[in-house]
C-alpha cells in the first residue's frame, strides 16, 4: 500500500503537467488563429455597412446593409471581370492538372535515363521568379497576336503551375501500390487503361490538391494579367479591383471591401468544399515526393 501511495501522486503530477501543456498549446493556437482570421471577419462585417460608416466604428451597429453587394453585382464590368478570372483560372487549372497527372505518373512509375535531371530542372524552374518572364511573355504574346485573350492567360497559368503540380503528383503516385496496376494488366488491361481506370481514381486527392492550388494561384495573380491584358472587358478581377480602387472618390471603403470579399469568396468556398482531399493530396505528395 505504501508503494502504491507514493507512485500515484507522481503519475497524477505527470498527467497534470501534460494537460497543462495541452491547454497552453491550445490557447496559443487559438490566439494565433484569431489574429490571422480577424482581418477577414472585420472585412466581412464592414462590407455590410453603408457608405461613410468608417472602419473604426462598432461593426455590430446599424444592422446589415446589402447595398454594396447589390451595386457590385449589378455592375456589368465587375461581373465580367469575375467571369474572366474564373475562365482563365479554371482553364489553367484543368490543363495543369491534366499535364501534371501524366508527367507525375511517368516520373513516379518509370525509370529512364535523365529522369533525375528532368526532375531537378522542374525544381529549378519553380525557383525562378515569375516577374523575370513577363517581358518575354509579352513579346511572344504580341508576336503571335494572342495578347489580351483568354488563350494566352490560360497557357501562361498552365505553364506556371505544371512544375509544382508534377512534383506533387510524383509523390502521390509513389504512394499508390504498383500491385493494383499489375493485377489490372493481368486481367487484360493495357498500360493506359490501368492508368485511367485504376490509378487515376486513387489519385483523386492529389489531383484535387493540384487543381485547387493552381486555381487559387491563378485567381490571385496580378502581374501577369496586368501585363498581358489591356482592355477593360478582358481584365481579371484582381486587376479590375486595382482600377476600381483608383477610380473611387470620397469615403468608399465599404464598397471596396465588399468587392474584396466577393473576389476572395471562390477560393474560400473551393477549399472548404474539398479541404479533406486537398490536405490528403498535399500531405502524401509532400511525404513521398
Amino acid at each position: 500500500m505504501a508503494v502504491i501511495s507514493t507512485q500515484a501522486p507522481s503519475s497524477v503530477a505527470r498527467l497534470t503537467l501534460r494537460q497543462r501543456s495541452n491547454v497552453v498549446l491550445f490557447l496559443t493556437l487559438a490566439l494565433v488563429s484569431l489574429i490571422v482570421i480577424f482581418p477577414v471577419i472585420y472585412a466581412i462585417f464592414t462590407s455590410f455597412k453603408p457608405r461613410g460608416f468608417g472602419l473604426a466604428r462598432d461593426l455590430l451597429a446599424g444592422g446589415f446593409y446589402l447595398g454594396n453587394y447589390e451595386l457590385l453585382l449589378s455592375t456589368p464590368r465587375f461581373v465580367r471581370q469575375i467571369f474572366n478570372s474564373f475562365v482563365m483560372s479554371f482553364g489553367g487549372g484543368v490543363i495543369t492538372t491534366t499535364a501534371a497527372a501524366m508527367a507525375g505518373y511517368a516520373f513516379g512509375r518509370f525509370s529512364f535515363r535523365g529522369r533525375t535531371v528532368l526532375l531537378s530542372i522542374l525544381l529549378a524552374v519553380m525557383m525562378l521568379p515569375g516577374l523575370t518572364n513577363l517581358i518575354p511573355l509579352y513579346k511572344i504574346a504580341s508576336d503571335l497576336g494572342l495578347r489580351d485573350t483568354y488563350l494566352i492567360m490560360i497557357l501562361v497559368y498552365a505553364a506556371y503551375g505544371i512544375p509544382f503540380g508534377t512534383w506533387v503528383m510524383v509523390g502521390f503516385f509513389r504512394s499508390i501500390p504498383t500491385d493494383l496496376e499489375e493485377a489490372a494488366k493481368v486481367d487484360g488491361a493495357t498500360p493506359f487503361q490501368a492508368f485511367w481506370l485504376v490509378v487515376l481514381p486513387l489519385a483523386a486527392p492529389g489531383l484535387t490538391a493540384v487543381f485547387i492550388t493552381n486555381f487559387v494561384y491563378n485567381w490571385n495573380d496580378f502581374l501577369a494579367a496586368l501585363v498581358l491584358l489591356s482592355s477593360t472587358a478582358m481584365k481579371t478581377a484582381m486587376v479590375g479591383l486595382f482600377d476600381f480602387q483608383n477610380q473611387l472618390t470620397g469615403n468608399n471603403n465599404e464598397l471596396l471591401i465588399a468587392a474584396c470579399v466577393l473576389i476572395m469568396l471562390p477560393g474560400v468556398v473551393l477549399f472548404v468544399l474539398f479541404r479533406n482531399a486537398f490536405l490528403r493530396g498535399m500531405l502524401e505528395g509532400a511525404l513521398k515526393g
